[in-house]
Order: C-alpha cells, then sequence, then structure tokens
C-alpha cells in the first residue's frame, strides 16, 4: 500500500506538471519519466494477470514476455512518448546525451561503476557454485552498493542533473523489468538472477519481490523527479541542499 500511495503521487505530480505547461510544450524528461512509469505499472498489471493462469518459466511464456514487451514499448508507449515530445524518442535521447562532452564523461564513468558492481556480484555469485556451503554476504560488502550509488549520483547532482534524471528513469526501467523477469522466472535469466540476487537478502528481505535496490534509487531519485526546477545547479542558499536529499 505505501508503494501504490507513493507512486500514485509521483504520477499525480508529473501529471499536473504537464497539464500546467504553458503552449503545451513541457520538457520531454518530465514526459519520459510518466510514459516510464506508466508502461512499467501496465506491465506489472498484464504481466500478473497472465501468468496466473499460465505457467512462466516455460520457453513459451518467455518469448510471449519479451513480444509482448516490445509490442506495448514500440506501438504504444513509445508512439505516447513521441505525441507528448513532438519528436521521435530516440533520435531525443540520441541528440540529449551528446549533447555535452560532460555528459559522455559522466557516461563513461557510470558505466564502468555499473561493470565493476556486475563483477562483484557475479563474483560471489560463483562462490556458490564451488562452496557446498553458501557464502554470507557481510554488511560492508551491501554497503559497497551504498557507496557506488552515492558515486553515481554525486558527479550527476554537481555537473548535469537532467542527465542524472533521464538516467534515473533508465535504470528505473531496467531494474524493473529485470524484477519482472526474476520473479516470473522468466528463461533465459530468470532463475539465474534468482539465484544472486538471493545472495543479498538478509533478514530485513521477505516477500517474492527483491526491492531494496528498487527503493534505493527512488529514495536518491525522488528529489530530482519531483522537483527538477528546485535542482538546478545554478540555484543559490539553502536550496542548493535539495537535491542531495536522497543521498543524504
Amino acid at each position: 500500500l505505501i508503494v501504490l500511495g507513493g507512486l500514485s503521487f509521483v504520477l499525480n505530480q508529473l501529471i499536473k506538471r504537464s497539464l500546467t505547461v504553458v503552449g503545451g510544450r513541457g520538457d520531454p524528461a518530465d514526459y519520459f519519466l510518466l510514459v516510464t512509469l506508466v508502461a512499467l505499472v501496465l506491465l506489472g498489471i498484464i504481466f500478473s494477470a497472465l501468468f496466473f493462469f499460465m505457467d512462466s518459466s516455460t520457453w513459451t511464456s518467455a518469448l510471449f514476455f519479451y513480444m509482448m514487451t516490445a509490442v506495448l514499448g514500440l506501438g504504444i508507449f513509445a508512439p505516447w512518448l513521441q505525441y507528448l515530445i513532438k519528436r521521435h524518442p530516440l533520435f531525443w535521447l540520441v541528440d540529449f546525451l551528446l549533447q555535452s562532452n560532460t555528459r559522455l564523461y559522466l557516461l563513461g564513468f557510470w558505466t564502468f561503476l555499473a561493470l565493476t558492481a556486475c563483477v562483484v556480484v557475479l563474483c560471489h555469485g560463483s562462490k556458490t557454485t564451488t562452496d557446498s556451503k553458501k557464502p554470507e554476504i557481510s554488511t560492508v560488502t551491501r554497503k559497497y552498493f551504498h557507496f557506488l550509488a552515492v558515486a553515481t549520483y554525486i558527479p550527476g547532482l554537481i555537473c548535469d542533473t537532467q542527465l542524472l534524471f533521464v538516467s534515473a528513469v533508465v535504470c528505473l526501467a531496467v531494474f524493473v523489468l529485470l524484477e519482472y523477469v526474476r520473479y516470473f522466472r522468466i528463461k533465459p535469466l530468470g532463475q539465474t538472477l534468482r539465484n544472486l540476487l538471493t545472495l543479498f537478502l538478509d533478514e530485513r528481505d521477505s516477500g517474492p519481490l527483491i526491492l531494496t535496490h528498487i527503493y534505493l534509487l527512488l529514495g536518491m531519485s525522488l528529489p530530482i523527479w519531483l522537483f527538477p526546477r528546485l535542482c538546478a545547479p545554478s540555484l543559490s542558499g539553502p536550496a542548493t541542499l535539495l537535491p542531495y536529499c536522497g543521498v543524504l
């Protein structure tokens, strides 16, 4: 209920922001976030309903999952975003990412951090295949991922909040889609993701969903998503601390 309430609040704020834009021309990043959130929620509802009646761990279900995601994404959500921003989303995204060298440097740095995190997960996962006893994941290892998150957000907040805004939306979409794959055991990655992510659970994680990493992303991103104008780097005074609320 808390998650649904928070999601409803975010969608409400985004819709109101879209409707109150002067001349109907808003920031494409705002529309990108709105369409992404709606798409993720609808995909979750559709797959939950369908896989309630069919086995989701078969190759047939996997093919259906990927085809349905592609059809809805390219046939409904992408045209909807194009209608809102008055431009093809792919062309807008490429131009957005290539606007400055700073953005390329940030993307390269973030890619390095993401690869580092993947290496850590795979290294711990390999221990389960070589050791008969399940390895214990220490608190230090979990905090390492928190450090990577902070190392990702601080440069973005300092150098380019718009890029951080869009990148966080993309990251949220990837996290949620991977959680769908893991939860429904979609081949070929579903069971592998279950085995790898289960290593990092502790007594605080319960239920069939693994949402800790998504909560961390949301907590750090909500300030710049809900108040992007107030998080501009050019602001001075107490307002300069607003974008760092999620990090702090």
